[in-house]
């Protein structure tokens, strides 16, 4: 079957399409991401801009168009924070849904923790217990688990876009807007630390595409020299120190210029990077390693696996709870193995 995704962020809109195959593998066709910024000018107030939401009902029709294109089976439509935060988030939603015939969902916070992991875990790979952090324009999850189980995840309104909104006017950065920012990120992040504290891992990933790129611009920053090739981008907190300092008093045409950063994310850079910051040394988490995968794949992966789970109901009966609210405690060694060698087929040219 020809599965689609849609995946409407505060920053960024991401359409992914391909075949679904018996073989539970999913080949890629088709991948587009538009920068929309649905969340601009709203997100201090707590409601999407006509504007905003224009810039993006345009961007979603030619999406839409591109499903019928391609005579999609099955399309996966989600929301996340600017949406789900916004009072008017439910309206936008009935909107797309009414207008384009797309079936848009807003989905929780906690279920964007969720399927978020099910997409590091997919393509990471991990075996060891493992904490993720996932930063995007909205909100921010944190995800602690392994393979048998999701043991902790929470989402909170800390995202890039949303802190840049409310707390920078200034290029460069005034001191007091920076205080003001850090002095904010460490109160919001204090009680999720304390949660974490009671959790163990022996690993920390970041996903998303804005911390991917502060870690590898803390990586050329600090002159380990080019990033070669897939090879994941390692970062000690140290060096994402120094890039924070130096972002603190750049100026946005500095930071255009700033190697591994997207010029379109400048504004975004030091609000993720304190936010990185404040969270590894609360943690006390010393490297923090970059992962691919996102909600994006973890809807193919929740979607292949409750396919399953209504035509093999056996297989399904020691779920964990890291594959959806009904799951048990164990996983069959099958689909371990399954989940371990990878459901999705990452495409060779990506």
């Amino acid at each position: 079957m020809t599965f689609g995704i849609i995946d409407v962020g505060t920053n960024s809109i991401h359409l992914l399409i391909g075949i679904l195959g018996l073989n539970g593998k999913f080949h890629v066709l088709l991948k587009e991401r538009d920068l929309t910024r649905l969340g601009a000018g709203g997100l201090a107030r707590g409601r999407l801009t006509e504007k905003a939401c224009r810039r993006a009902e345009k961007v979603l029709a030619g999406y839409a168009a591109t499903l019928r294109r391609f005579g999609v089976d099955h399309v996966e439509a989600v929301a996340t924070s600017a949406v789900r935060e916004a009072a008017n988030g439910l309206d936008f939603a009935w909107r797309i849904r009414k207008r384009l015939g797309l079936p848009l969902r807003v989905i929780s916070g906690r279920e964007e923790a969720r399927l978020i992991y099910l997409g590091v875990l997919q393509v990471a790979r991990f075996t060891r217990s493992t904490v993720i952090i996932s930063l995007g324009g909205g909100s921010i999850e944190v995800m602690v688990g392994d393979v048998r189980r999701l043991h902790f995840a929470v989402s909170r309104p800390l995202g890039c876009a949303r802190l840049a909104e409310r707390f920078i006017r200034y290029d460069p950065v005034r001191p007091e807007e920076l205080e003001a920012l850090q002095r904010e990120v460490r109160r919001a992040w204090a009680p999720i630390v304390q949660a974490l504290r009671r959790h163990r891992w022996q690993q920390a990933l970041g996903s998303s595409a804005t911390i991917q790129q502060v870690l590898t611009a803390a990586h050329l920053f600090a002159r380990h020299g080019s990033v070669k090739g897939k090879r994941p981008v390692i970062v000690s907190r140290q060096s994402l120190r120094r890039l924070v300092q130096w972002l603190a008093t750049s100026t946005a045409a500095q930071r255009t210029k700033l190697p591994g950063l997207d010029p379109r994310r400048q504004d975004l850079a030091l609000p993720t990077g304190v936010v990185l910051l404040a969270w590894m040394e609360g943690c006390g988490i010393e490297r923090i390693q970059h992962a691919p995968g996102s909600l994006r794949e973890g809807l193919v992966v929740d979607y292949l696996i409750r396919h399953h789970r209504r035509r093999s109901r056996h297989v399904f009966d020691a779920i964990t709870d890291v594959l959806g609210p009904n799951g048990h405690n164990g996983l069959t060694g099958t689909w371990r193995k399954r989940i371990m060698q990878g459901i999705l087929e990452r495409p060779k040219s990506s």
